[in-house]
C-alpha cells in the first residue's frame, strides 16, 4: 500500500476529526494514481498512519481523499483492503439483525456511516440491492456482491446511478436485470417493479416515523376516514395508516405506481380502501381545495427539494406552498404527517417552515410527534451529516 506524506493542515484538519480532505492536504502529489487506489496517509507525528483511497481525477478544490481507519505502525504490514471491506460489511449487516424486524429488510450498509464512503446495500427478504459511488469501493464490486450474497443467502444486484458515478470519473456498466422486489415493513408486504424503482427500491429511511404513525392513530380518540398519501410511491405510509384504522385514502404520485398501490390494497387486505391517483400533487390539492374535497389525515413524504445548498431558498420555497397547500386541504381537526429528505434544510428550518405556513392560513397546529431516520440509516448524533430525515406530525386544531 503506497504512503502518502501528510500536509500540516491536512494533519490539523484529521485532529479536528475530519474524514475527506482535499489534494492540497498531502504534501505527495496523488496526480499519478489511478482513481480509487488505497494509500496510507503518514506523518512524523502519528505513531502510525490513516488508510484511505483516493480519487486523483477529481478537481483540486473538491474531496478526493476519504479517510477510513487508523494503523498502529505495529499492524500496517498486516493490513488487507479486502479482509477489511468483508469485515465491515458483515458487522454492519449484523447491527441490523438486533432490531426487529429489520432482519429481512433494511439498509445493511449506509455508506460513510458504516465505514465505506459512497457504499449503499438494501436488503429485502433474499435479495439486494448494490450501489457504489465511490473509485475506492468500486475497485471491490465483486467482492462486495460475493459477501451480501452469502449474507442473506440469496441474489444481489448492482444498480448503478450514473449521475452520482460521474461525478467520480467511473464507467456506467449496463445495470442487470433486476427482479420485482418483495418488501416487509411494519407487519405489511409491498411489491415493486424493477422498472419503477427509485434510488435503491425502497425508503426505509422512515420505517420508524409509519411505525409511529400507527401507533399514534391507534392511542387517538377519533375515527379517521379519509387520508391523502401524497408523493406515496409504493404508499408505505397510506397503507400504515389504513392498518391503523383509517377507513380509506387517496394514493397520490405523478410516478407509474398504480399496480403497485393495487397489489399492496390487495395483498394487505384492504381491498376497496383505496384508490390511485396519477398526478402532479401540488395540482390534486388545487382540486381538492377548489371542489371542498377535504381530508382529515394527510401524509406528506416529498422528494428532496434541494440538490445542493445552492438551492435552499428554493426548497424552502416549494415547502411552504406545498405546506399552505395541505393545510387548506385538511379538515378541522386533522392528523398531518409532514416529512423531508432534504439534506440542506435543518430540522429547525423546516419545522419553522411548517408553522409559518399555519400562521399565514390562520391555523394553529399541536405538534405530537418528531422524528428522524430509522436505525438501519445509523447517525452518532442529532448534528451528525448523514442525520437527513425530519418528520413531524401535528393535530390542526379544529
Amino acid at each position: 500500500m503506497r504512503s502518502l506524506l501528510l500536509a500540516k493542515n491536512g494533519l490539523n484538519k484529521i485532529r479536528a476529526h475530519h474524514k475527506e480532505l482535499k489534494q492540497a492536504d498531502v504534501d505527495d502529489s496523488i496526480k499519478s494514481l489511478p482513481p480509487g487506489e488505497w494509500c496510507l496517509l503518514t506523518h512524523p507525528e502519528l505513531n502510525g498512519g490513516w488508510v484511505c483511497f483516493v480519487n486523483s481525477m477529481i478537481d483540486d478544490k473538491y474531496v478526493s481523499i476519504h479517510l477510513l481507519t487508523f494503523l498502529d505502525k505495529k499492524i500496517i504490514p498486516e493490513f488487507s483492503a479486502e479482509k477489511y471491506i468483508q469485515t465491515l460489511v458483515e458487522r454492519s449487516f449484523s447491527k441490523r439483525q438486533k432490531f426487529q424486524g429489520y432482519d429481512r429488510g433494511s439498509r445493511i450498509f449506509y455508506g460513510v456511516s458504516d465505514g465505506l464512503p459512497g457504499l449503499i446495500v438494501d436488503q429485502f427478504l433474499d435479495k439486494a440491492v448494490i450501489q457504489i459511488n465511490t473509485a475506492g469501493v468500486d475497485r471491490h464490486r465483486k467482492l462486495i456482491k460475493e459477501t451480501i450474497e452469502r449474507l442473506i443467502s440469496g441474489s444481489a444486484y448492482f444498480l448503478d446511478n450514473a449521475k452520482y458515478r460521474e461525478k467520480e470519473f467511473l464507467p456506467v456498466f449496463e445495470n442487470e436485470p433486476i427482479p420485482a422486489l418483495e418488501i416487509e415493513e411494519n407487519g405489511l408486504k409491498y411489491s415493486l417493479r424493477s422498472e419503477v424503482l427509485q434510488k435503491v427500491g425502497f425508503y426505509y429511511d422512515h420505517r420508524e416515523n409509519r411505525y409511529q404513525l400507527i401507533q399514534l392513530l391507534g392511542r387517538l380518540n377519533h375515527k379517521y376516514t379519509h387520508a391523502a398519501d401524497l408523493f406515496c410511491y409504493a404508499g408505505a405510509w397510506g397503507m400504515a395508516a389504513l392498518k391503523a384504522g383509517v377507513q380509506t385514502v387517496s394514493f397520490v404520485d405523478q410516478g407509474d405506481f398504480e399496480l403497485e398501490i393495487k397489489q399492496g390494497l390487495e395483498i394487505n387486505h384492504f381491498d376497496n380502501q383505496g384508490e390511485y391517483f396519477r398526478s402532479d400533487v401540488f395540482k390534486f390539492l388545487d382540486d381538492a381545495i377548489s371542489k371542498n374535497k377535504l381530508f382529515d389525515v394527510i401524509l406528506c413524504d416529498p422528494p428532496a427539494f434541494a440538490k445542493s445548498h445552492l438551492q435552499k431558498d428554493q426548497a424552502l420555497d416549494g415547502y411552504s406552498k406545498l405546506h399552505r397547500k395541505v393545510i387548506k386541504a385538511s379538515m378541522p381537526g386533522s392528523l398531518l404527517a409532514f416529512s423531508s429528505c432534504t439534506h440542506y434544510v435543518s430540522h429547525e428550518e423546516f419545522q419553522k417552515n411548517i408553522l409559518d405556513a399555519a400562521l399565514k392560513e390562520n391555523k394553529k397546529l399541536q405538534l405530537i410527534h418528531s422524528g428522524m431516520q430509522g436505525w438501519d440509516h445509523p447517525v452518532n448524533s442529532l448534528m451528525d451529516r448523514s442525520n437527513y430525515i425530519k418528520s413531524y406530525f401535528y393535530l390542526m386544531e379544529s
